[in-house]
């Protein structure tokens, strides 16, 4: 093989690393936006259990509140799973995550639901699984 023939190969391969580069990165991309969502939505809940605990915020703004960020987290994570790139091991981590979100969202619903406004530790749990989603999806919290 002449060095011509190297060269035009060498540069195809350079493309097509270059393509799939694009493609992986704004697959990263659409995750990291997606995570910031449920993060935002999720700290937006933490903030309204605060309320909450302190007896700030009325049961029905509460309540509605959560179910609000619960549905964009939940739309948010269907984002997640349409992305077709994304590696299984990847996806299952930011599921699992999500769904630990979702599950702590749903308990914060029945604290309010039962007028139980000792929910400390429903807020720090939503933390640790804001921190572990941030993990999960390569970025930090701010």
């Amino acid at each position: 093989m002449d060095h011509r023939n190297f060269s035009k190969i060498h540069v195809s391969v350079l493309c097509l690393v270059a393509a799939l580069a694009g493609c992986s990165s704004s697959d990263v991309d659409e995750i990291s936006a997606q995570s910031r969502i449920i993060s935002s939505c999720s700290n937006s809940a933490r903030m309204a259990l605060d309320g909450w605990h302190l007896n700030q915020l009325p049961n029905a703004y509460v309540r509605q509140t959560l179910q609000s960020i619960q549905g964009n987290v939940e739309s948010a994570a269907s984002e997640i799973e349409a992305l077709r790139d994304v590696d299984t091991t990847e996806r299952e981590l930011l599921t699992r995550s999500v769904t630990d979100i979702v599950n702590i969202l749903k308990q914060a619903q029945n604290q309010v639901a039962r007028g139980d406004h000792d929910t400390v530790q429903t807020g720090i749990r939503l933390k640790d699984a804001i921190e572990r989603l941030s993990l999960t999806s390569g970025r930090r919290s701010t």
